[in-house]
């Protein structure tokens, strides 16, 4: 596993409670599989198509954060390799949606 952070581009708060962020993310190497967004307690895993080192990834999630985000604040994120766990890091993981 390996920590990074991605950039909020926009956030959109929903009716329900939850945000809706787009986030664009730097992959450190080119064979990561997934990638988790880290906002509090709360973990959302996005799946990524091996990218390129170094090559931009740009995906959106819905997720709770106890404190408004905005565009251009900076969340942590987990990349793992195929078959990796994330061990005592799943006991948090969401699976709400990833667009």
């Amino acid at each position: 596993m390996q920590f990074g952070e991605a950039v909020i581009l926009s956030a959109c708060p929903r009716s329900d409670g939850t945000q809706e962020l787009e986030l664009n993310a730097v992959c450190p190497a080119s064979n990561y599989e997934r990638l988790n967004v880290v906002v509090g307690a709360t973990r959302v895993a996005v799946p990524l198509d091996r990218p390129e080192r170094g090559a931009f990834r740009r995906f959106k999630v819905k997720l709770r954060a106890d404190a408004p985000l905005a565009q251009g604040d900076k969340v942590p994120v987990e990349f793992f390799y195929p078959g990796e766990q994330a061990g005592v890091h799943c006991r948090g993981l969401s699976l709400g949606s990833v667009n």
